[in-house]
């Protein structure tokens, strides 16, 4: 649930140079180019009166809604930054975990709800779709290189082809030869610990937890590969602890005011 807050400009401008928090914040962490969003979104939670002395705090995932757009790094980042010199403190809400659409943001925190199951079954289309697709286009792309090659058996000469360039290709080609490209399908594939046929292994499942978390597996192991990326919008769903809060700290506080800390 969204949390609704006044509108605070994301400008730090609004600190003078007495501001012992910005200071601090500097001083702590001025080498790391995240530090100007660090600022800010102390100084946000100062404007919103996110502090430990008045039990008001936000979750994380307000925070990214409110101020993903408006800070020009990752919200989980500056948190993270944060929290290290003592800026902002967490609150432990528990343990406990829920299943988030993350695409759409929906939480649901009865795995048997039957209406999620919709939304799991449109994310694994979306991602065999691009799946699909992806191997198309390579298939076109291969077919093309082949008419160009018969082509030139065919006694047609190469464009533009430098032969010290084709010397080192040939060469290249010799030495990758047992090294094939990371395709969309091998990410999956090795997510899932199975050979590339990753479609029965996704849709075979008759629980629908269990493809959930197969889906979420490779969702997530395709968006951190640096070889492969996702052609069309799907993101993962699956368990995810629930979400802690943060304010901002009484020392923080105490600096934003200029007040003494002891």
């Amino acid at each position: 649930m969204i949390v609704n807050t006044p509108h605070y400009t994301m400008s730090t401008s609004d600190s003078d140079d007495s501001d012992r928090l910005e200071q601090y914040i500097r001083d702590e962490k001025g080498h790391l180019p995240s530090c100007e969003s660090m600022i800010a979104l102390a100084n946000w939670l100062y404007a919103n009166e996110y502090f430990e002395t008045n039990d008001r705090e936000i979750p994380t995932s307000d925070l990214r809604d409110i101020l993903n757009d408006r800070l020009e790094h990752g919200v989980d980042t500056v948190l993270d930054h944060l929290e290290e010199i003592s800026v902002i403190a967490e609150v432990s809400q528990g343990g406990g975990q829920f299943i988030l659409h993350e695409r759409t943001g929906e939480p649901f925190f009865d795995p048997n709800n039957r209406e999620m199951i919709p939304l799991l079954e449109e994310e694994i289309s979306r991602f065999l779709e691009d799946l699909h697709e992806q191997e198309s286009q390579a298939l076109e792309s291969k077919d093309a290189g082949d008419d160009e090659a018969q082509s030139i058996a065919d006694g047609g000469e190469p464009e533009d082809v430098d032969s010290d360039m084709t010397d080192e290709t040939e060469a290249g080609d010799e030495e990758d030869t047992d090294s094939a490209p990371t395709t969309l399908r091998s990410v999956a594939a090795d997510a899932l610990d199975v050979e590339l046929v990753v479609e029965d292994a996704l849709m075979n499942p008759t629980d629908h937890i269990e493809r959930m978390v197969r889906f979420d597996d490779v969702v997530t192991a395709v968006i951190e590969s640096d070889e492969v990326s996702r052609g069309q919008a799907y993101e993962p769903m699956g368990w995810r602890n629930t979400a802690n809060k943060w304010v901002l700290t009484t020392t923080a506080k105490a600096r934003k005011e200029n007040e003494s800390l002891t």
